[in-house]
């Protein structure tokens, strides 16, 4: 295959990146928090491809992953040629001399910026707590979800308690270090986002009232990956903001 026929990343977007450490694994939890705070992240930081990081928890302990991370990325173009494959992935606090990838399970998904939907200019750090909404249309229905998103629960959404803004993706690229283990595909992301006031609990649920499109389109979707999740830490430009 031509380098022509491979598609180019290009413009803003944001890294994903979920983590669980196995109850079997040699590295604790402080270990790792050490060095993604001391090593992994100004690394990154460091390379000016992410300008702005976030640490997430689950808000429910039933979510398959306790840890998310999302990294803000003002150009792709820079991740599809490889300017973040210099940042180390070992360290002399891991157990061995082996990559992270070794002590954890990880899965990464890379998005390009979709939407931006917000009624007032917030900071970039307001929120404290996100939902995290993925959805995989059905063949054929991704005209009336991005539809809906558009004409409706936007707006929605804006009006629930301590809402900030909404931030909407579409899916680019996906990796797993254990392909067989991989998640499937989550083509349309949205980003939530509450701060002071927010009524949410552990787990997403509908809003009240749910529409007739609403129905339409959960009924529709061939997957879906929602979950609340809590802010643990920000890094970057964002706690400047």
């Amino acid at each position: 295959m031509s380098d022509a026929a491979i598609p180019q990343w290009s413009g803003p977007g944001i890294i994903q990146n979920f983590v669980t450490i196995p109850e079997s694994s040699e590295l604790s939890q402080e270990v790792f928090q050490e060095w993604v705070d001391n090593e992994y992240m100004p690394g990154l930081l460091h390379t000016g491809v992410v300008k702005s990081a976030w640490q997430f928890k689950a808000a429910s302990p039933e979510y398959k992953w306790q840890t998310m991370f999302i990294y803000r990325v003002p150009d792709l173009a820079p991740i599809q040629a490889g300017k973040l494959q210099s940042v180390p992935r070992t360290s002399d606090r891991f157990p061995t001399a082996g990559p992270v990838d070794d002590f954890i399970e990880v899965e990464t998904r890379i998005y390009s910026l979709a939407q931006l939907y917000e009624t007032t200019k917030k900071p970039e750090d307001a929120a404290t707590t996100i939902i995290m909404a993925g959805m995989e249309p059905t063949p054929g229905g991704e005209e009336d979800l991005e539809a809906w998103y558009r004409q409706e629960h936007n707006q929605q959404m804006s009006e629930q308690p301590g809402w900030v803004r909404t931030t909407r993706f579409k899916h680019i690229f996906q990796w797993r270090p254990d392909a067989r283990k991989e998640s499937d595909i989550i083509s349309f992301l949205a980003i939530h986002e509450f701060g002071e006031g927010h009524k949410l609990g552990k787990n997403v649920e509908a809003l009240d009232p749910i529409t007739d499109w609403t129905k339409k389109c959960m009924s529709e979707v061939k997957a879906i990956d929602a979950a609340i999740f809590e802010k643990v830490r920000s890094y970057g430009k964002a706690t400047t903001s």
